[in-house]
């Protein structure tokens, strides 16, 4: 699916979850408040950032609930900790390890990383409560799980895309619990 399907796709579900008016299925605004704060010190909404990471897991997603699609969120949602917790570790001192945050000033990194910590918890938050899991999306399964998490690209994607992540996982988690 072109990148273009795939922004109709997502403003189809975002307007799906606008009209519900149902706070489960919409993203607050501290969270986007957050993210385009990260977005914008980490410079993630250039024209790199156009391929979509989870694209396939967005368009995965049926318009009913099936344990497929949790399975698939919880399992986009494990990748999106591992991204976090490899962001946020402090003791990156390995030799030839980069960080995707070694540029910023102190400041920036302080603050980017509260938010990212905030990012975190919402995000896992919303996993706990996806706890219905069944069959698998072979396809989608494996490329979710070849991604390098450690990745500087892979890295800045996932939190180009992080918002519209959360937003498929709140409709799922508003039409299946």
């Amino acid at each position: 699916m072109s990148s273009s399907c795939g922004s109709v796709f997502l403003l189809v579900l975002l307007g799906v979850v606008l009209a519900s008016g149902s706070p489960h299925g919409s993203v607050s605004r501290d969270l986007t408040q957050i993210h385009d704060s990260i977005a914008n010190t980490l410079k993630l909404k250039g024209p790199e950032m156009v391929n979509e990471l989870f694209s396939s897991v967005v368009k995965s997603i049926n318009t009913s609930c099936q344990r497929k699609d949790l399975q698939v969120m919880n399992a986009t949602l494990d990748i999106y900790t591992r991204i976090f917790s490899n962001i946020l570790q402090e003791h990156h001192n390995q030799p030839g390890a980069q960080s995707l945050l070694e540029s910023l000033s102190d400041t920036e990194r302080v603050n980017i990383m509260e938010d990212l910590r905030y990012l975190q918890q919402k995000m896992q938050t919303l996993k706990e409560t996806l706890t219905h899991v069944n069959h698998k999306h072979e396809d989608v399964m494996r490329k979710l799980s070849s991604i390098q998490v450690e990745d500087l690209m892979v890295q800045k994607k996932a939190l180009a895309e992080f918002k519209e992540i959360y937003q498929a996982a709140s409709v799922v988690h508003k039409r299946c619990t």
